[in-house]
């Protein structure tokens, strides 16, 4: 007898329930009997998915009386009541990180359900592994079409369908959505009419960015729009997702473009949505105020303006139209133990150091969720860096210049960071060169700021960044045409130059990168500012680049060669043109004055940029009018502009931004001017005769003054009104009244004072015999007070009430 093979069996006796086999052979084998079809329905469901899973326990959801109109948009797509003719079977709804989509899609689901139309939804969420994938999408979406139609044809061809192919949840997202969904529906409407056909059913995706395959992402955009191909317009898709890449493309595509109606949540009405978070966090805190003071165990109590109008204000700016950051700081607020709301609040507002809770710590993992899904994320960083910089809000194009990106590369860089960063077109753009990087999160500079938040993403703008800048910056310029419009805002190179000119200050706290070092040493200043026909952006450049010279040699001094070696190079450019001063008397004014602007000396000039509105008709329109008294000095043409320097900030006048780099230009034109022995009495007598003769076209100002001052510390000031402005580096003197009606004549008092002190002033220091200067001095000289540069220009004033002396021959 042979062997048994492995697989049988053989035994004497087999006892059953009802009988007994003895002897013989026989075949044992195993099975387990098919899974029913509504079984393998249910294992392939994602329960957390569904809009009311216990996974999902208190959703986010619309705030009573908020997102009235977005969600009014959708209701009137889903029932054919929208602006298009016939309704597009997708939707798209899309928005930044934390807009409130989820909200939305939600209040959505539970809108429907209240009107008794049939809908199913899938919530994606990275962090549950049973719904980040695609696998379980069309078998819970199934599931819910099922139990939305009980007892009828689609329940039944369901299950025919999956007992047919049990690996149905195998195929692809188109068969199975066509198989499962599509043609159930169409098999029932052919034998059921609906009143209205496009509320037969809604299918709701949410969170599609949630899905963790990007590819997966497209192939269910895809798989959805071709099994709907053709069909009946029985399905409405509504689709909820931040505007990635992939899924923008998708929609973008010719199998979507046609077929989708698209809502953005950041091109939606900003005061529309300013006012639902305002709405949204008034009601909050009023309902946290009323729980606090209404326990017995809560005290002291809060107090009934709290926390007022103008903190409501503040959180509302920094949502920047964005519900996350405001229900983050109300879960915040609200989750202290014990409850003490109002310290929680001002853990918020930076009022009260946190112990280690951070207030936005939920906003930081979601920031650190997107910043790690991009590629190039050092490349990121920097461009980020560059537009939280001083005087930056540029077109992409102007940072791809100046950074040194290929065009479209800015695009590619932030193609996955769509939740946190927008590329946009400005109002009236015709291009995609006017396009703009917007940040669509105001919490997210703070929290790339802050070291301990951000970690590896930290931007330290006064770290590696600002000298990297600056030295691309350079270069760009270096390699710009010389001749650009100054006034050309749109100009790159402008912009790059204004860069310079409001950042060169930050210099000051970082390491001086290499490359840093070898764009200062080739950069060509001398083209760029050609002193021969200088523009005031252009002496702004010049002093910006002195600053960053003067910066580099203080804190290396392996430095200072650099500003030796642009010195070099840049005195010969500007004692050509200075010879305009030592010809011409108008000049020659602007030259003395310049001189002695921020030394010791008594500059004797007011601020006269409002002396015209008062005295337009009553000045002559004389040289020393257009130098000092007109608001427009460059009227006389002054090429070096040394004027500008002493025009106030608040004129709004162009001239050097920062107070720092201001000196250093102002040094450094004095060391040149006093390389070259200037100015020369020669000059002194020009610009005297220049005041003497503007002097006898003044009117007489109608002071009632005190003419004798008192030479100790009581408060008797026989000039109350005039005092000095120290708050600009080269400041003026200024008539303060607030008498509105003594406005014209204080005007023409300043006009007075500036012109004859400018004509005593020069006539000293040309060393001529001037009687009244002689005189001015010793009666200067003899008031020792600590006021006593104050005290000089009073006395200069004692003498402008004389009629007889005004008209003296001198």
């Amino acid at each position: 007898m042979q062997s048994a093979p492995p697989y049988l069996a053989t035994t004497t006796m087999i006892s059953l329930h009802q009988g007994l086999i003895t002897g013989g052979q026989f075949t044992q084998i195993s099975y387990n009997e098919q899974k029913a079809p509504i079984d393998t329905l249910k294992d392939a469901v994602a329960a957390n998915a569904f809009h009311d899973s216990a996974a999902r326990f208190d959703p986010p959801k619309c705030h009573s009386h908020t997102r009235v109109k977005i969600l009014d948009e959708i209701m009137d797509w889903i029932l054919g009541r929208g602006q298009d003719t016939l309704v597009k079977p997708f939707l798209w709804l899309n928005g930044a990180a934390g807009a409130g989509k989820s909200a939305i899609a939600q209040s959505t689901v539970e809108r429907c359900i209240e009107r008794s139309l049939r809908v199913a939804s899938f919530f994606f969420s990275k962090s549950d592994p049973t719904r980040n994938r695609p696998e379980s999408l069309v078998a819970t979406l199934a599931y819910q079409l099922y139990c939305s139609f009980p007892e009828t044809e689609i329940q039944t061809e369901m299950l025919s369908a999956i007992a047919k192919d049990p690996l149905i949840f195998n195929r692809t997202i188109q068969r199975q959505f066509t198989t499962l969904v599509v043609q159930p529906l169409k098999t029932y409407l052919s034998r059921h009419k609906f009143p209205d056909p496009q509320t037969s059913f809604l299918v709701v995706i949410d969170g599609l960015d949630e899905c963790i395959e990007r590819a997966s992402q497209m192939a269910i955009l895809s798989g959805l729009a071709d099994s709907l191909r053709g069909a009946n317009p029985c399905i409405q898709i509504f689709v909820a997702s931040r505007p990635e890449y992939d899924i923008t493309q998708s929609f973008e595509s010719k199998f979507l473009k046609a077929i989708h109606t698209r809502l953005s949540l950041d091109l939606d009405s900003e005061s529309d949505v300013e006012s639902d978070i305002k709405l949204y966090l008034s009601d909050q805190f009023e309902q946290i105020k009323d729980d606090c003071n209404n326990s017995s165990f809560f005290w002291p109590k809060l107090d009934q303006s709290w926390p007022g109008e103008e903190v409501i204000q503040e959180l509302v700016s920094k949502s920047s139209g964005q519900f996350i950051y405001a229900a983050t700081v109300i879960r915040y607020v609200t989750s202290a133990r014990p409850k003490r709301p109002d310290r929680r609040l001002d853990m918020v507002l930076e009022l009260r150091p946190h112990a280690g809770d951070h207030p936005f710590a939920e906003l930081d993992v979601l920031y650190e969720k997107i910043l790690e899904s991009c590629k190039d994320i050092e490349n990121v960083l920097e461009v980020l860096s560059f537009t939280m910089m001083r005087g930056v809000d540029w077109e992409v194009s102007a940072y791809e210049n100046v950074l040194s990106y290929d065009e479209g590369e800015i695009g590619r860089l932030f193609c996955d960071l769509g939740a946190l960063v927008a590329l946009r077109q400005a109002g009236g753009s015709v291009g995609p060169q006017d396009m703009h990087l917007t940040i669509l999160h105001a919490s997210l500079s703070d929290y790339l700021r802050d070291q301990a938040r951000s970690k590896k993403f930290h931007i330290d703008l006064r770290g590696k960044y600002i000298g990297r800048h600056m030295a691309k910056v350079l270069r760009y310029l270096a390699l710009c045409d010389p001749d650009y419009d100054p006034y050309n805002f749109s100009s790159h190179a402008l912009r790059a130059a204004s860069f310079l000119v409001h950042n060169s200050p930050e210099l000051r706290w970082c390491t001086i990168p290499p490359e840093l070092q070898q764009a200062v040493f080739s950069f060509p200043l001398r083209p760029h500012v050609s002193f021969s026909r200088a523009s005031s952006r252009a002496l702004d450049l010049a002093g910006a680049f002195l600053h960053v010279l003067r910066i580099m040699a203080l804190k290396d001094p392996n430095c200072s060669y650099l500003e030796n070696h642009q010195r070099r190079n840049s005195d010969p450019m500007i004692i050509l043109p200075l010879q305009r001063y030592f010809d011409e008397e108008a000049m020659a004014l602007v030259l003395s004055l310049f001189c002695h602007l921020g030394s010791h000396r008594l500059v004797p000039w007011c601020d006269m940029h409002s002396t015209l509105a008062a005295l337009d008709d009553v000045l002559p329109n004389l040289t020393f009018s257009r130098i000092l008294l007109n608001d427009n000095p460059f009227s006389i043409d002054d090429d070096s502009i040394l004027n500008s320097l002493w025009i106030s900030e608040d004129t709004g006048q162009p001239g050097l931004l920062d107070k720092v780099a201001q000196s250093i230009y102002f040094d450094y034109m004095h060391r040149l001017l006093r390389s070259m022995s200037a100015p020369s009495p020669t000059v002194y007598a020009k610009a005297a005769k220049v005041c003497f003769d503007t002097l006898p076209s003044l009117p007489v100002p109608p002071f009632s003054w005190k003419r004798n001052g008192v030479a100790d510390d009581t408060e008797d000031d026989p000039c109350p009104h005039l005092i000095f402005d120290g708050k600009y580096f080269a400041g003026s003197w200024l008539f303060d009244d607030e008498d509105d009606r003594l406005w014209q004549r204080e005007n023409l008092g300043a006009a007075y004072f500036t012109v004859l002190g400018g004509s005593i002033c020069n006539g000293e220091e040309n060393h001529e015999a001037y009687g009244i200067a002689r005189r001015l001095q010793t009666l200067a000289d003899s008031i020792k007070l600590r006021r006593g540069l104050l005290w000089r220009a009073q006395c200069l004033c004692l003498l402008c009430p004389s009629d007889s002396w005004r008209r003296r021959p001198l």
